[in-house]
């Protein structure tokens, strides 16, 4: 014989009550039934503690730009690349001196330039005019070589600061050579105009138009660059002027050192201004190393 669900003396639960017998129990809170998950425990739309997605961290987030962290994060970098780039900025200095000497001695047979005879009709060193067209062509291939590593060395500087590591072969490469022509012969040109006009218009030129290089390496042509670079100062006029003049006050100190210390200061100044650039922006950087 079958068991009534409840005693044949008490009348039968009221409909609704989801068949439970009023005796023996209560309904649980929240008229959960028995049996069924806790309230506890994950939930449609949540995850449960201790397991799926946590919620997003803010220890990724780029701390605040100071030049002095840009030069520091500059010399921690340098030091894990000192190959490449006192090779780079040795040869540079070595060649740049080589050009200076070779043309006095050629001129006025003193490697100072102070032989030169003084004409007394003119007034001027004797063979004047062929003087400064030596200079003149001299000047030029120093300053084509000078150009050609200085591209080099911010492309090294661009990628220690993007991946922590460069050499000396990767350094000449992906270097778009025509576009990067392009932008510096229209820095050129402002800038020496801007010399033209009282000095202080060419200063000017050259701080606005600093980062066009490095605008052109990653990917903007010749003119966009420049555009880019403008903007980039302009915009953050605050701390790339620091570092602009920090960087001239080191060099000012490594010109002491009979320019020994530009084989490490220029290195430095340039993975400073690259981590400037890569920073103002909001792109990520390599850590430092600790």
């Amino acid at each position: 014989m079958t068991q009534p669900p409840y005693p044949p003396d008490q009348p039968p639960p009221p409909p609704g009550s989801g068949g439970q017998p009023p005796y023996g129990g209560s309904q649980p809170q929240g008229g959960q039934p028995y049996g069924s998950q806790s309230p506890y425990g994950s939930q449609p739309g949540q995850q449960p503690y201790g397991g799926g997605s946590m919620p997003p961290q803010f220890g990724g987030m780029q701390p605040p730009y100071s030049p002095m962290d840009a030069l520091t994060y500059g010399w921690q970098l340098f030091t894990k690349n000192v190959g490449p780039f006192m090779i780079i900025t040795a040869v540079m200095l070595v060649i740049s001196m080589a050009i200076s000497f070779g043309t006095n001695l050629a001129t006025t047979g003193s490697l100072l330039g102070t032989g030169s005879t003084i004409d007394p009709v003119t007034g001027l060193p004797e063979n004047y005019l062929l003087h400064q067209l030596i200079s003149l062509m001299t000047s030029f291939v120093s300053g084509l070589i000078s150009w050609v590593l200085g591209l080099a060395l911010v492309r090294g500087a661009l990628d220690v600061v993007d991946t922590g590591r460069t050499d000396l072969g990767a350094m000449f490469t992906r270097i778009p050579w025509g576009q990067a022509l392009l932008a510096g012969i229209i820095v050129m040109i402002v800038t020496f105009v801007g010399t033209l006009m009282c000095i202080l218009p060419g200063i000017v030129a050259a701080y606005l138009l600093y980062y066009t290089n490095m605008a052109v390496l990653d990917g903007e042509s010749g003119v966009d660059g420049i555009v880019a670079s403008f903007n980039f100062t302009t915009k953050n006029v605050g701390p790339t002027l620091l570092l602009a003049l920090l960087a001239i006050l080191i060099i000012i100190v490594s010109l002491c050192t009979l320019g020994l210390a530009l084989l490490v200061t220029v290195p430095v100044l340039s993975i400073a201004a690259a981590y400037t650039w890569r920073v103002l922006q909001g792109r990520p950087v390599t850590p430092a190393p600790a």
